[in-house]
């Protein structure tokens, strides 16, 4: 099995942030905690184990984080016992290869993406599970660190790997490779707005428009297409590719005055750059989580509006929190998907996901924007670290 991977070794980890500053090439050396290395196919684990021969894989921003070694040690997560080596890519169409004698729900040649890519009670095999899993919320387990998992299983970013059959979704025919790999991402973005639906006549804000910032649009009109959408996105290709997908309009120039016409706020300009709304937006989605959008945002709500946190980056930001409490918001965090409420029915972020898929409601094509072969890896991590204007989704394949 070959497989790109983050061995948890803080020499490694320590050495690469702190020389990264200055010598950028190091996250691309054998200093660096991220490796690219070939290991001994091993037998399933369990009986209730898959193994899966990979097609398409994409690179998602907690992969870019990873790889570039942004994660800081103090975030509340880095607090949990985890593995001493993690296997990078979850967003995954493959064909499966091999099944244990307990698995009835996949059978070799199913096409399959990966839903549940944390450790969970399900992948444990914890009986009776914890609250969360029981309701469908693997991603927020309380028996996350319970334990130990077997090794070197792999993921998405390599030719093969091994998996829970838990973890595993069945693909339908119908639903394409190119457009099954976007499933994951795509249900980040349903989640995201299922937690905070839009009301007509809502004025709403996206900040960000890569492949999660675009579907929130897309889901957010299905939802209710009497919202009103503005976004704010700093490349004009990707700006283009939303107003495709159901934007209204684009904030440019001055984010203070641009959101203060767009909503009919009050703007009021304090000293030293310290601005403020009054009477902004009924809800925003934050597809970056920057310190600086953050920050805005929070100036940016009307009195008991909602600031959805959808994008992140692993490490402790900085912004004003009196708006939370002078304006009485609401904060609302997404940790990728789970179990949903929509249309009176309750279903899986997955399931609803490639429903709508099927039945045409939501638009994927055009999403990958580029290929690559797993060997040519450190091509594409510089691609994206040198953000080219025309990048939404980039993708391994294997051949």
């Amino acid at each position: 099995m070959k497989s790109i991977y983050f061995d948890v070794s803080i020499p490694k980890i320590l050495i690469t942030k702190s020389l990264s500053k200055i010598f950028p090439p190091i996250c691309f050396s054998s200093l660096s905690p991220v490796g690219f290395g070939e290991f001994r196919d091993q037998s399933l684990p369990g009986k209730g184990w898959v193994r899966v021969e990979n097609i398409l894989s994409g690179i998602c921003g907690t992969d870019i984080s990873m790889f570039f070694v942004k994660a800081h040690p103090s975030i509340s997560i880095a607090a949990l016992p985890g593995v001493p080596r993690v296997f990078l890519g979850h967003e995954i169409i493959g064909r499966v290869s091999e099944t244990g004698d307990g698995v009835t729900d996949f059978s070799v040649g199913d096409r399959v993406t990966m839903q549940s890519y944390l450790p969970c009670c399900s992948i444990r095999e914890i009986d009776p599970p914890c609250d969360s899993c029981r309701n469908g919320n693997y991603n927020t387990c309380d028996n996350f660190s319970v334990g130990e998992l077997p090794k070197n299983l792999g993921a998405g970013f390599g030719d093969r790997f091994i998996a829970h059959h838990s973890q595993l979704v069945k693909v339908p025919d119908e639903i394409s490779d190119e457009d099954a790999v976007l499933i994951e991402p795509a249900a980040v973005s349903l989640h995201a707005v299922l937690k905070r639906p839009p009301k007509s006549g809502e004025n709403v804000l996206v900040i960000g428009a890569g492949t999660v910032g675009l579907n929130v649009i897309q889901f957010a009109k299905i939802v209710s297409p009497e919202c009103r959408i503005s976004l704010m996105e700093k490349i004009d290709f990707k700006k283009d590719f939303a107003l495709g997908l159901g934007a209204d309009q684009l904030l440019e120039g001055d984010p203070y005055s641009e959101v203060a016409d767009a909503t009919g706020g009050k703007l009021y300009r304090g000293l030293l750059g310290n601005n403020n709304i009054l009477g902004g937006f009924d809800l925003i989605y934050d597809c970056v989580g920057h310190s600086r959008t953050i920050h805005d945002s929070l100036r940016w709500l009307k009195a008991s509006g909602d600031y959805v946190m959808i994008g992140n980056q692993l490490t402790p930001v900085s912004f004003d929190q009196t708006p939370i409490w002078h304006q009485e918001l609401r904060v609302i965090g997404v940790n990728s998907h789970g179990s949903e409420e929509f249309n009176g029915r309750k279903t899986s972020s997955f399931d609803l996901v490639m429903e709508m898929m099927q039945s045409g409601k939501i638009k994927l094509n055009n999403f990958i924007t580029h290929r690559f072969p797993l060997n040519e890896y450190r091509q594409a991590f510089k691609l994206l670290r040198n953000a080219s204007d025309k990048i939404v989704k980039v993708v391994f394949e294997n051949k």
